[in-house]
């Protein structure tokens, strides 16, 4: 399921973070899979924050600098973070921005395999 999103508040740990446009991707579990971000704030660029991408550089940034990697000082890791927590802000935003829609998503996900099932045991 793809939806565009426009002016989304996002707060991290508490704190507001600013406003984001875009678009984002669920998967068939109902969770967000790719936020693509324009803001002002990436020049009118935009950023895509791919969940699978981001936990593959986690696990480098881990291999690299050990457990406490989130600690070190070094530019990988701080841009690493800030992905990481936009993305997880933008993702809680967004779920319950679109929770309906999410919902319905994720009933004909199942009302169509079990139709599939159906046909299937029909044959």
């Amino acid at each position: 399921m793809q939806r565009k999103f426009e002016e989304l508040g996002v707060d991290i740990a508490g704190v507001p973070y600013g406003h984001f446009r875009g678009e984002a991707q669920w998967d068939e579990f109902g969770q967000v899979v790719v936020i693509e971000v324009e803001t002002a704030e990436f020049d009118g660029h935009h950023l895509e924050l791919d969940i699978a991408q981001l936990v593959k550089e986690r696990i480098a940034l881990r291999q690299k600098y050990g457990t406490g990697f989130l600690e070190a000082a070094d530019r990988d890791v701080s841009d690493h973070a800030r992905k990481w927590f936009l993305f997880q802000g933008l993702s809680d935003a967004l779920q319950d921005s679109f929770a309906e829609d999410v919902r319905d998503y994720l009933e004909d996900i199942r009302s169509d395999a079990s139709a599939a099932r159906r046909r299937r045991g029909a044959a």
